[in-house]
């Protein structure tokens, strides 16, 4: 245990469930992810009295199509994560910051005041291949760059995260995913210059713009372009960027059903 004890953080925590990515790494590639983070904490940093990363991977197995874990293994990953924080807070006066969902693995996120002793990490999750069993990697990491990189907010990633389960409701109906059919992308813009801006840029991609203004002054601003539902990330994505780029928001795609 450590001789002096950090002061307690100056931040209100703010824990939050969402979407993301993994990096690459040098035994992984790029991958999507489901997040669950305290942003507050990684609004704060750097912190200067944490400059050390512990991580403590754990293997579960095949996850669900949005990336989280099976409801049986879910609840052991989860009691597992209580016992592993309060263990790295008394042992090694650690700052827990996150989780990372992905690929079948959960690696928890600490930022430590120094390199730990010997931490008695809690016995890994029993699941039903058997008991998991706890990877510890501790590394110098001043700019907390793992944690910004990781549990900073990625809009393209939600967004593709919210597109699997309509495109699998459309398929399940019997869509053919594969037929290019008209997309239609709806933003909404407080005034004319971001909405007037973003149908520009939007036309000169091919798409077919129309505006609406409500009584309000804001504008209503539907882009639509064919694309067949494999390529839908792509499409949202890009029209996204635009919308946002000109400070609109996205509110999604619609599409009828092809067969």
């Amino acid at each position: 245990m450590p001789l002096f004890r950090r002061n307690k953080p100056s931040w209100e925590p703010d824990w939050q469930t969402f979407p993301g990515r993994v990096p690459a790494s040098a035994d992984r590639p790029e991958a999507d992810a489901m997040l669950h983070a305290d942003l507050a904490a990684v609004a704060a940093a750097p912190v200067a009295e944490l400059p050390v990363r512990l991580t403590v991977r754990v293997a579960f197995g095949a996850t669900r199509p949005d990336g989280s874990p099976a409801a049986g293994a879910a609840h052991q990953l989860y009691v597992f994560e209580d016992k592993l924080a309060a263990e790295v807070a008394k042992r090694a006066d650690g700052q827990y910051v996150g989780r990372v969902i992905s690929a079948g693995e959960c690696t928890f996120v600490f930022q430590l005041p120094a390199e730990p002793g010997e931490l008695k990490l809690p016995a890994g999750p029993e699941l039903a291949t058997g008991p998991a069993v706890p990877v510890q990697h501790v590394e110098a990491d001043p700019d907390w760059s793992y944690a910004r990189a990781v549990f900073t907010k990625d809009p393209a990633a939600e967004q593709r995260s919210y597109n699997r389960p309509l495109v699998a409701a459309l398929v399940a109906r019997g869509d053919r995913a594969e037929i290019p059919r008209p997309i239609e992308h709806s933003a909404h813009f407080a005034d004319q210059a971001g909405a007037g801006a973003s149908g520009k840029e939007l036309g000169a991609l091919g798409y077919r713009v129309t505006a609406s203004t409500d009584p309000e002054g804001g504008v209503t601003l539907t882009a639509v372009r064919a694309a067949p539902l494999t390529a839908i990330d792509e499409a949202s994505v890009q029209v996204q960027a635009v919308v946002q780029a000109h400070g609109g928001d996205y509110d999604g795609w619609g599409s009828d059903l092809v067969r």
